[in-house]
């Protein structure tokens, strides 16, 4: 998957109870280091694919794959490689219903933990991203749910419940490689082989585990990149479904309505329609 980042130049909720600056999934960042000696000013949720330098208040170390932290506001920020690329997805979010429910589920603040299962980060992230937006007004209590959700699911894992995937091998390495070539041709034939299953035990059993069937979790892929990438007013629609996989700008307009409910020029007037009035904040994760 070529990774996506998204800030908001204005927070599509932003209240006293809960602000939500920017979402991340699987972004591919160059070898660097960043430290923030006081943070931004807000919660800072961030899981690491790779090995990197991460601290907080105590001494920068080293950690291992999967490492995942929580640093709250104010709470110096280190983290990167100054050697390797790493990959990484995050969250920016503030106010009051964040601090509750993190201190509600127990998670651990200001200090790294492996994450077994990336996988559980990555979707309650897409679903929260997915609402906030495909619509003009998303729902706060949607919003608030999903991520109540996302810290319970996090803290059952911590707590070891949920520390060993279920999911089996096969299947994990199939979605990685999924989110790694989603804009490649892509045939279920291709992924029931590298899975070592018949076509129809493949498409039952990703379905099963991840709730949608493999294809759709392809075009799903593909959405979510194009709606970042139209974010970018140099790039035609007809470049950016080359860029996701799909070779007829009409047939990409059809699949971008279906998954957003709009489809890709009315989603980029939506898009720029806040950013006229308001103004806008930072650009860096």
């Amino acid at each position: 998957m070529k990774g996506f980042k998204h800030f908001f130049s204005v927070p599509p909720i932003h209240t006293t109870e809960l602000s939500i600056r920017g979402i991340g999934i699987q972004e591919h960042m160059p070898p660097s280091l960043i430290n923030r000696p006081t943070g931004t000013g807000d919660w800072l949720l961030m899981l690491f694919y790779d090995p990197v330098w991460i601290g907080a208040a105590g001494k920068p170390a080293r950690r291992e794959p999967d490492s995942f932290m929580v640093w709250t506001p104010g709470e110096r920020q280190y983290y990167g490689d100054r050697e390797r690329a790493y990959d990484h997805t995050w969250i920016h979010c503030h106010g009051t219903f964040v601090r509750r429910q993190i201190e509600k589920a127990g998670l651990p603040t200001n200090q790294p933990v492996r994450l077994a299962d990336p996988s559980i980060f990555e979707r309650h992230l897409l679903a929260i991203h997915e609402e906030l937006i495909r619509h003009a007004a998303p729902d706060v209590v949607i919003v608030q749910n999903l991520l109540e959700n996302l810290f319970h699911s996090l803290s059952r894992a911590f707590r070891g419940e949920g520390a060993k995937p279920d999911i089996p091998d096969a299947f994990l390495a199939v979605r990685r490689f999924i989110e790694l070539n989603f804009a490649s041709p892509i045939t279920l034939p291709e992924l029931a082989r590298q899975a070592g299953l018949s076509v129809p035990h493949f498409c039952a059993g990703f379905k099963g585990h991840f709730g949608v069937p493999a294809i759709e979790y392809v075009i799903r892929q593909r959405m979510h990149q194009a709606a970042y990438l139209l974010q970018d007013r140099n790039m035609r629609i007809g470049d950016v479904a080359d860029r996701v996989g799909v070779e007829s700008p009409y047939y990409f307009s059809r699949l971008f309505k279906k998954h957003f409910g709009v489809g890709p020029r009315a989603f980029r007037r939506n898009q720029e329609t806040p950013a006229k009035t308001k103004r806008g904040h930072g650009n860096s994760p």
